[in-house]
């Protein structure tokens, strides 16, 4: 086989680490709104995702992330809009490790 049989590797991280994003919108509100499901009409946490709140991708709908927390203030688990409608990003990915 040789040198190249195992250094074949893909850079990508093994599947169990999973993304993670960082709230970076809501500086001004305490934070960013988080609903308890994936539709804009369900019901809203009663807390927000605090701005620079680091939390791991659960899964991506569209402009939806279903997040849960790592680190920072807000509910353990939620659904938090990417981007303003206007294009303004609230959440980044981020290499950041908690």
């Amino acid at each position: 086989s040789g040198p190249h049989g195992a250094a074949r590797v893909a850079p990508t991280p093994a599947a169990s680490v999973a993304q993670v994003w960082k709230v970076v919108g809501g500086v001004d509100k305490g934070g960013i709104v988080v609903r308890t499901g994936e539709e804009l009409s369900s019901p809203q946490a009663e807390a927000r995702l605090s701005t620079g709140a680091l939390v791991e991708e659960l899964a991506v709908k569209g402009e939806r992330l279903n997040y849960r927390l790592l680190r920072g203030q807000g509910p353990e688990i939620g659904w938090v809009a990417i981007r303003l409608s206007g294009g303004k990003e609230l959440v980044a990915r981020t290499d950041e490790k908690p």
